[in-house]
């Protein structure tokens, strides 16, 4: 083709980096074109035109449902058409059995009881894409099949995790077969006593979990929820002492402070929350988003409705006052000759012991002095002030994620519990976004680790799998090339150089320092292609994350790795008078595995952050491994929160280094449906147009017998399954439907004649 007409539905780059849709308006000199694309015209020369211009495929006006169905397969179409769903108020769009889901940033009424039962049943592309119809597909394989299920929700942070997963467990509530729902009801309730002890106001996320969560619902044989087990992976500790401006520590502290009675607040020495240290450094105290009060009420009641105790809830309501008054504990040097740090004053120090029942004399010397106990004799070693400080501050994180273990063990103590063998799950797993900011630490790193797992596991599933299994049965294929991150994984923790056994090593040995862990990294990685060395001699290093290179920060990588909690601080909290207190530092600090990042028990090593982070984010992984996947990707669509604000560019670089480019084009070519030979007839046998003759065929040539007896055409037959596309399964659940239903209404009439 040599020139499109005036009225020509165009593909143009423009220097987006990407295909712009456009039309061709009006022809201009010398045969250019001008084309209007992004509400702008340009105009395009003859030479431009026959090059970086195509000619596009008219769409419906709101976009494709499943992207697998896009004609034209390119960047800039897969930005297009989720950018007409979204103007629509269409926050939902497939990729085959993928879903991705757009955060809208404001409320829509498609998540009611009617909905849910509309979507129960439904095979996935029978109704519009909706988060109800990735929870009902789990639901329905898991009954099929026995088989446990992961739904593995993932993006940025405030792309809407955390609702999606609300929402896949709400999905699972509504549909439950069983009559007593009571315990429905207590997993239910669980989730706004986690979002209040978990998550926090950031700068890109009003309701940001600040830990990871896996979720399992278990089923009994006839599809009846019996109970569930919460899993939590890396609690933000150091968000209880500092926080940035415009973010706030943990909802709860507000919530207490906004919505107990006075007389409660009295009794907890409390006032407003500007007063507090660990509370105000962000000026973030309010946020109209949020009634911190309202908030309140509803997780005293999800308390109650779980059976929590009121001593029990009393004990956690005097923990977070402690938490609160200990930030307001402050320190001077004595002298200008003694630098020891002394108390500025001790009446928060006063309150805060009131709280914890405990003696303020022995707090007085553990926050300011170090014991240390060599040949049976007991040293205490005065502190500077930065060091009482921070002594003050691992007691305050200590506190807060000892009384959160608790919770969660609590919680599962009421919904997990004595649970049939034979149960079914089905799991949700929301866990913390790819994470990059100005300055990045340790936390980072260990979320960014579990992002790239997570994205290997992604891979492994949609790509790596699929490919080799249709190469070993031996159908019809074009490999398709999709980035490794292993090398990256590698980079971080293999044995026995990767980052995390660097810095597993190095925190053992009382004399290393974080620039000594950064020199070995730098001897060991310089040459690692996803290694970055800094140009200059700075405390940082980088990595070629999937999702973007990242510097991480190395000071205090040491010190939050080892997370060493003193031992005269044990021992004063266990003996507390406040029974609360004494129980869950008991609790919680016996019987803890000494585990090392290689795996092997030590009676002298201490189990690391980086440790206990992989031994579970490796346990979580096996676990889901053996879970049939399903994947939500959720997509935020501007920086600023505002509602139905769709920026291009935003949106595209999470779809890329998601890889949903390529899942498109797998799930566009590939067969996601694979059965074996018998299953395959099993379910399908009477669809067959010669009933008599197919139990005479071999294997294969029945199966392609049923095939062409419903016309289907996206399959192909292997070695020793049949692969089917998305598309071509639902044709054939379709038809079964019909046949069964037209057989059912042959047996009602006969059985209505036979009584006449």
């Amino acid at each position: 083709m040599t020139d499109f007409p005036v009225g020509t539905l165009v593909w143009v780059e423009v220097g987006e980096g990407y295909l712009l849709p456009g039309k061709v308006k009006a022809k201009g000199k010398n045969n250019n074109s001008i084309i209007e694309a992004n509400g702008k015209e340009h105009c395009i020369a003859f030479a431009q035109l026959l090059q970086g211009v195509k000619k596009r495929d008219a769409i419906p006006e709101k976009g494709m449902e499943d992207m697998i169905k896009l004609s034209q397969l390119h960047e800039g179409s897969m930005l297009y058409n989720l950018n007409l769903r979204y103007k629509h108020d269409l926050i939902y769009t497939y990729t085959g059995s993928i879903l991705i889901a757009i955060n809208p940033y404001h409320l829509f009424d498609i998540y009611n009881v009617e909905t849910a039962r509309a979507y129960e049943g439904q095979l996935l592309g029978a109704l519009p894409p909706h988060i109800f119809a990735i929870a009902n597909s789990a639901y329905m394989h898991m009954n099929a099949n026995r088989q446990n299920q992961c739904v593995v929700v993932s993006g940025e942070s405030g792309a809407g995790k955390t609702e999606s997963t609300k929402l896949i467990l709400q999905y699972l509530a509504i549909i439950n077969k069983s009559t007593h729902n009571l315990i429905t009801e207590k997993i239910l309730e669980a989730t706004p006593i986690l979002e209040s002890f978990g998550n926090a106001k950031t700068i890109r996320n009003d309701n940001s979990s600040r830990f990871g969560k896996y979720t399992e619902v278990f089923f009994d044989k006839q599809g009846c929820i019996e109970g569930a087990k919460i899993s939590d992976y890396l609690l933000e500790k150091s968000r209880i002492v500092f926080h940035a401006d415009e973010e706030r520590n943990y909802h709860v502290f507000y919530e207490m402070i906004s919505g107990l009675s006075q007389e409660h607040l009295d009794k907890l020495g409390l006032s407003a929350a500007d007063k507090y240290f660990y509370l105000n450094q962000g000026r973030g105290i309010s946020f109209e988003s949020k009634n911190d009060s309202q908030d309140f009420q509803r997780l005293n009641e999800a308390i109650d409705f779980l059976g929590i105790q009121d001593t029990e809830k009393d004990g956690v309501f005097h923990l977070l006052a402690s938490i609160l008054h200990l930030g307001n504990v402050c320190f001077r040097a004595k002298s200008k000759e003694d630098q020891f740090a002394s108390f500025k004053n001790t009446e928060a120090l006063d309150v805060c012991c009131n709280q914890l029942q405990i003696t303020k004399e022995r707090l007085r010397v553990a926050l300011t002095h170090k014991r240390t106990v060599t040949r049976g004799e007991e040293f205490h070693t005065p502190l500077l002030v930065e060091q009482a400080l921070d002594a003050r501050d691992a007691l305050a994180k200590a506190l807060y994620s000892h009384l959160f273990n608790w919770l969660v063990m609590k919680i599962n103590s009421i919904v997990y519990a004595n649970l049939p063998k034979y149960s079914v799950s089905i799991a949700v797993l929301d866990i913390f976004g790819f994470e990059m900011f100005q300055v990045n630490s340790l936390e980072q790193l260990c979320i960014n680790y579990a992002n790239e797992q997570l994205q290997y596991y992604f891979n492994e599933y949609i790509f790596h799998l699929e490919q080799q299994e249709y190469m070993k049965e031996k159908i019809d294929w074009k490999t398709i090339e999709v980035r490794d991150n292993q090398p990256c994984i590698d980079l971080i923790s293999k044995f026995p150089i990767g980052l995390l056994h660097i810095l597993d090593d190095e925190s053992h040995f009382p004399k290393s320092t974080d620039e000594s862990f950064l020199d070995k990294c730098h001897h060991e990685h310089s040459q690692n292609p996803n290694y970055i060395h800094p140009k200059q001699k700075v405390l940082v290093f980088g990595i070629r994350h999937y999702a973007g290179n990242v510097w991480y920060n190395v000071e205090y990588f040491l010190d939050k790795n080892r997370d060493v909690f003193r031992n005269d601080f044990v021992n004063i909290l266990q003996d507390s008078k406040l029974q609360f207190i004494s129980t869950i530092f008991n609790q919680t600090l016996t019987n803890q595995p000494n585990q090392t990042l290689a795996g092997t028990a030590t009676r002298k090593r201490m189990p690391t952050v980086a440790a206990k982070f992989t031994q579970s984010l490796n346990s979580l992984i096996d676990t889901m491994k053996k879970c049939h996947p399903f994947f939500v990707r959720c997509i935020k669509p501007n920086e600023d929160k505002s509602s139905l604000n769709f920026i291009e560019k935003l949106v595209l670089e999470q779809l890329r280094y998601s890889g949903m480019l390529e899942t498109i084009r797998i799930r566009k070519s590939g067969y996601p449906i694979r059965l074996d030979f018998d299953s395959f007839l099993s379910r399908f046998h009477f669809l067959a147009r010669n009933k008599e003759k197919l139990r005479e065929m071999s294997p294969k040539v029945g199966i392609s017998h049923i095939l062409k007896s419903v016309n289907a055409t996206g399959f192909q037959i292997g070695q020793s399954k049949v692969f089917l596309r998305e598309t071509t399964e639902l044709i054939l659940e379709k038809t079964k439907s019909i046949e069964i239903q037209a057989k059912c209404v042959i047996i009602q009439k006969f059985v209505f004649y036979s009584q006449l």
